[in-house]
């Protein structure tokens, strides 16, 4: 059984060009305490690149990028 990993980070590309800066909190929100992995999408964004690679669970310590 593999166990899902810390995100130490996670970037996320913006699907809409000049979307408003609050859909960054929003995904933020609707990550946070949940295990995610690349090419998944959430509000506007996909998600492009997780540190570690693979699932990862997103904390409160997860460094959010923004593309």
């Amino acid at each position: 059984m593999n166990s899902v990993q810390e995100a130490i980070s996670i970037t996320l590309r913006s699907r809409k060009p000049f979307a408003p800066p609050f859909h960054r909190h929003i995904a933020k929100s609707k990550l946070m305490n949940k295990t995610c992995q690349i090419g998944e999408q959430v509000v506007i964004y996909e998600i492009v690149k997780t540190e570690p690679e693979g699932p990862v669970l997103v904390t409160n310590v997860t460094h959010f990028e923004f593309e």
